[in-house]
């Protein structure tokens, strides 16, 4: 998937370095209890590789919408056994040098797709100010449902990313796509202007 991703993005360092390190690796099917199993597992492995304070919550936030939005999403095919048992969830995060990469991939519903493009590339063409007003109007327009939707999760991500997001949909059937996303943080950033 990162060839892709490259393809679409430009040059991919994850692609022709083999100095990525992974950081923390989950495939499996996702519950509440994952969630806090994942945080500790990369609280544990962040005091063995001296990440800076700053950087660690940036993953962390970004892990933690991830995965939420990859839990809520999939509510809706709890009931599909099919796609339980041959489209696993996942949630990767590597290192290359001074940048972290955070991979999460789940099947989403193809009537989706259009709205979920929308709604990052309307973030990715904002800058900082610009994702500021959005949240600020995204809050005050009233369009929340049980499930979120409003698009809050992007644009949180997008503050907090040092790239654009980077996505990618594989279609496996008329109804259904797997959809794999991709935050970058690069650790020079935070730990020069934090």
């Amino acid at each position: 998937m990162f060839i892709k991703l490259a393809d679409k993005f430009g040059y991919n360092p994850m692609v022709h370095n083999s100095q990525k390190e992974e950081i923390l690796n989950y495939s499996g099917r996702l519950r509440y209890d994952t969630i806090g199993e994942l945080i500790n597992k990369l609280k544990n492995k962040v005091s063995s590789i001296s990440i800076k304070l700053a950087v660690y919550k940036k993953l962390l936030l970004i892990m933690i919408e991830s995965l939420e939005n990859i839990l809520k999403y999939n509510e809706t095919f709890d009931s599909n056994s099919y796609i339980r048992t041959h489209f696993t969830q996942k949630f990767i995060i590597e290192k290359n040098n001074e940048k972290y990469f955070l991979t999460s991939t789940n099947v989403v519903l193809n009537s989706d797709i259009p709205k979920l493009k929308s709604k990052i590339n309307q973030v990715n063409n904002l800058d900082n100010d610009g994702l500021k007003d959005l949240y600020k109007s995204t809050i005050t327009d009233g369009q929340f449902t049980h499930k979120g939707g409003a698009g809050l999760g992007f644009i949180e991500m997008a503050k907090i990313s040092t790239e654009k997001i980077q996505y990618n949909f594989e279609t496996i059937d008329n109804k259904y796509s797997s959809y794999e996303l991709t935050i970058v943080i690069n650790e020079d950033y935070y730990n020069n202007n934090k």
